[in-house]
């Protein structure tokens, strides 16, 4: 596989502000300029979605030999498949005799791929094995082994399955950079660790995926505001007078960020059935349920555009709730334009009541059509068609929340841990190394 050299170049006012960003975001300035813009996008394609861990796939989506799901990084169909060897493998979606889609389900079970323009066949190993009339109009001399489907790197951490286009990059595991530790709160719920609950929503949005990818960084301080009704209605386990209680977490250059929530006096692990509750304290480390015991709520994006929120809702006002947990891929596909993909992940081995309940709670909350996600959807549209006006693309945003704020030195975790649960300690990580991947050539 060829690593991508980062063929586009900033023009010399874009290559100005990136550079000025590195300055201006420790002091709590970002210029609006980076959302909703055309260069902008055509170069995080290369600079930051070419090198970066994208997630691809959940492992329980493709359980059997032969089973796959479409995916993509970037621009880049990719096909996510389990071999008849039960290993996953990842090859970008194109025949390599003249480019045509040699996939064109959207998931399924199959031991070859075969292209529908001149038929050219591939096992699900990548391996080209068919070509028609290879005697009579090659004369056997193609070399078949230097026309495999292109490889995608990949690699997996307790059933995610990541992707990167750069051969050369590190691995996920350096990557991640300890944010596992956090990771396993939505994924160690058990011995057996979760599962998919159906198939992924999808839609399109037309809002920059950065923004997205920053609310779900541990933006508590739009909670009371955009979904204010929630505290009223009995949603939430928590008012608004508390909602700010907790620690934000980031680790350092990496971008990965979560918002850790509490609310005082709750039960530790409410909302989980005792089945779960035991298992986690079989699976997570001592360190581990000291904090996620207390936690309500827990959003987190890995850096570039995957996130995750785990938080109780109440499908009946006032009543106790269940925990359900959304994972969501913000894939851009335009300036200021994404295609959204958000899954339900359950507990593999909790019970199939608390599963159903958990799906419909998410369903509700942030579904498709889900009374959070709407609320979220109508202002993320709004706030990227405003950043575009040729008024504001010269103006920049303040993140001065959390400047005077110090780390808490006994947080257990790995990462720099500053309490409260609200300010945008965070957010400026996100955005320097984001700028950071931008300025490398």
């Amino acid at each position: 596989m060829q690593v991508l050299k980062g063929r586009r170049q900033p023009s010399p006012e874009t290559r100005a502000m990136l550079e000025s960003m590195l300055d201006m975001v420790p002091q709590g300035r970002v210029p609006v300029r980076i959302f909703n813009d055309p260069e902008i996008f055509e170069l995080e394609q290369e600079r930051v979605f070419g090198r970066c861990w994208v997630f691809l796939a959940h492992e329980s989506e493709i359980p059997s030999p032969g089973d796959y799901v479409l995916r993509y990084i970037a621009n880049n169909s990719i096909i996510v498949v389990r071999d008849e060897e039960g290993k996953v493998r990842a090859h970008l979606n194109m025949c390599r005799h003249r480019g045509n889609q040699v996939c064109k389900a959207e998931m399924g079970n199959a031991s070859h791929f075969r292209c529908s323009y001149h038929g050219w066949t591939y096992k699900n190993t990548g391996e080209l094995i068919g070509v028609p009339y290879w005697n009579e109009v090659y004369h056997r001399r193609l070399d078949k082994a230097e026309w495999a489907l292109v490889p995608v790197r990949v690699e997996t951490y307790n059933g995610l399955i990541f992707g990167n286009l750069d051969p050369e990059a590190p691995s996920l595991e350096e990557y991640l950079g300890g944010f596992q530790w956090y990771l396993d709160f939505y994924l160690k719920p058990g011995p057996n660790g979760t599962e998919v609950y159906g198939t992924p929503d999808k839609w399109v949005a037309d809002t920059d995926w950065k923004i997205c990818a920053e609310n779900f960084a541990g933006d508590g301080y739009h909670t009371p505001v955009a979904h204010a009704f929630g505290f009223e209605l009995g949603y939430f386990p928590s008012s608004a007078r508390t909602h700010f209680e907790g620690v934000a977490v980031h680790i350092p250059g990496k971008g990965h960020a979560i918002g850790l929530g509490r609310t005082p006096g709750m039960p530790p692990f409410f909302g989980f059935p005792p089945e779960v509750v035991e298992a986690m304290h079989q699976t997570l480390t001592p360190e581990q349920v000291q904090v996620f015991s207390q936690v309500r709520t827990a959003v987190c994006t890995v850096f570039p555009n995957l996130s995750i929120l785990l938080q109780p809702f109440s499908r009946i006002p006032g009543q106790p709730g269940v925990r359900f947990v959304t994972m969501r891929l913000w894939h851009p596909i335009g300036p200021g334009r994404i295609q959204m993909w958000s899954w339900c992940i359950v507990p593999k081995d909790a019970p199939q009541w608390y599963k159903d309940e958990s799906y419909l709670a998410y369903t509700l909350a942030f579904g498709a059509a889900g009374m959070f996600e709407q609320d979220d959807f109508e202002n993320w549209t709004n706030l990227t068609r405003q950043v575009k006006s040729t008024l504001a693309r010269d103006l920049v945003f303040p993140y001065e929340m959390g400047l005077d704020l110090e780390p808490d030195p006994s947080f257990p975790g790995p990462g720099v841990a500053v309490p409260p649960y609200v300010h945008e300690t965070n957010f400026r990580n996100m955005w320097a190394t984001w700028a950071r991947y931008m300025l490398r050539d």
